[in-house]
C-alpha cells in the first residue's frame, strides 16, 4: 500500500512539473488582448498564447460532464460542467477571507498580500502572460465572480491590459462547439507570482464612503433593484435597504443573456446608454471618483469591471465588504417605512 501512495505522489510531482513547464512555455511572446473582454472565437484562436484561469463556485463541476436539455427537437445546455482543455482552476470561495477590520472579525474581505500570492502560486499562475478569465457564463453572478477575481488581480499588481474575462464563459465556449475536459485540475507547484502592495486607489473602506456621501459624492448600490429600495434583503445583512444618499445602479440591466443561454456584458456604447437612462453622470467634477457597494462586494465587483474597465472610467472603487461592513461598523441603513 506504501509503495502504491509513493508511486502515486511521484506521478502527481512529474504531472505538476510538466503543467507548469508547458505554462511558463506560453511566455515566449507576450500576447496582446483585444480588450477587458474576449468571445469564445478569439480565445479558441488563442488559447495556447495566454492563462485562462476558470473561477466558479462549485469546483465539483470542473469534472463532471455538462448538462444538455432538449426542446422542438434541438440540443441545449442547461448547466456547464467540465473546463477549457488546459485552465488553471481558482476556487471562487477562497478570493475572500475572514479578518479583523476596525476591532472587527468581518466575514467577505479581500486576501492579504500574502493570502493571495500564495493562491496565486497554488494555481501555477505566471507573471507577465495575458490572463483570460472565465467564469461559468451559466448566471450573470459568475460574471461578477469572474470580475472579482479580475479586480483582486488587478489590486495586488497586475496590469489591467494582462487581464480581460471571457464573454459568456465557459458556457459560451461549450455552445460554440469547442473542446471541454473533465480531467482533474491537479494543483501545480512551480509558480513564482508575486502580489504588489494593494492599490489603494481601487478600493473602497467604510470612511471613504462616508467622506464621499459628506461631501456629495456618487455611491452606486449595484444591487438587485428590490434589494435597493428594501422589499428583500440577502441573509447576509441585517436589515432591508440601503446607505443613505446612494444611487441605483441595478444589477438587472448590467448583463444580458445570448441566445445560446450564456450571459454577456452589454457593449461600452450601451452602458452609456444605460447610465443615462438611469440619470448617473460618471464625468461630473464633484462625482468622478464614483464608489460601488453592495451586500458583501460581488455585485460591486461586477459594477467596478463595467465601469472601470468596459467604459473606461479609471476613477472607480470598490467598497471592500460593502453593506456587510457598513452594518458591522453600526451604521444605518434606509428602505420601506
Amino acid at each position: 500500500m506504501r509503495q502504491r501512495c509513493l508511486g502515486k505522489f511521484a506521478f502527481w510531482c512529474f504531472f505538476s512539473f510538466l503543467s507548469c513547464a508547458a505554462t511558463q512555455a506560453h511566455a515566449t511572446a507576450m500576447l496582446t488582448l483585444p480588450g477587458p473582454v474576449v468571445c469564445a472565437q478569439w480565445l479558441h484562436a488563442h488559447s495556447r498564447d495566454v492563462q485562462i484561469v476558470d473561477v466558479r463556485d462549485d469546483p465539483d463541476s470542473l469534472s463532471t460532464p455538462p448538462i444538455f436539455y432538449t426542446q422542438n427537437g434541438q440540443k441545449h445546455l442547461k448547466r456547464v460542467g467540465g473546463h477549457i482543455p488546459s485552465a488553471l482552476s481558482v476556487d471562487f470561495l477562497a478570493l475572500r477571507n475572514t479578518h479583523r477590520v476596525d476591532g472587527l472579525s468581518l466575514d467577505f474581505q479581500f486576501p492579504t498580500p500574502a493570502e493571495f500570492q500564495s493562491l496565486m502560486q497554488s494555481i501555477c499562475l505566471q507573471s507577465n502572460e495575458p490572463i483570460v478569465i472565465a467564469p461559468t457564463g451559466d448566471s450573470a453572478i459568475s460574471l461578477q465572480e469572474g470580475a472579482l477575481l479580475a479586480l483582486e488581480l488587478t489590486v495586488y499588481g497586475v496590469p489591467t491590459s494582462e487581464i480581460a474575462l471571457l464573454n459568456g464563459g465557459t458556457h459560451a465556449w461549450i455552445t460554440a462547439g469547442f473542446p471541454i475536459s473533465t480531467n482533474t485540475i491537479f494543483p501545480a507547484s512551480g509558480s513564482h507570482w508575486r502580489a504588489k502592495p494593494a492599490r489603494a486607489s481601487i478600493l473602497a473602506h467604510t470612511a471613504d464612503v462616508r467622506r464621499q456621501l459628506d461631501r456629495g459624492g456618487l455611491v452606486l448600490d449595484a444591487r438587485p433593484l428590490d434589494q435597493f429600495v428594501g422589499i428583500t434583503h440577502s441573509p447576509v445583512v441585517t436589515l432591508p435597504g440601503r446607505i443613505q444618499g446612494a444611487t441605483a445602479l441595478p444589477a438587472e440591466v448590467m448583463y444580458t443573456r445570448a441566445e445560446d443561454g450564456s450571459w454577456h456584458f452589454l457593449t461600452p456604447e450601451q452602458y452609456r446608454n444605460v447610465l443615462a437612462a438611469l440619470d448617473i453622470e460618471m464625468d461630473s467634477r464633484t462625482k468622478a471618483d464614483a464608489i460601488v457597494y453592495c451586500n458583501t462586494g460581488q455585485y460591486a465587483a461586477g459594477a467596478w469591471f463595467i465601469l472601470n474597465r468596459i467604459i473606461g472610467d479609471s476613477d472607480i472603487r470598490s467598497y471592500e465588504g460593502s453593506l456587510y461592513n457598513w452594518e458591522h461598523h453600526g451604521l444605518p441603513v434606509v428602505g420601506l417605512k
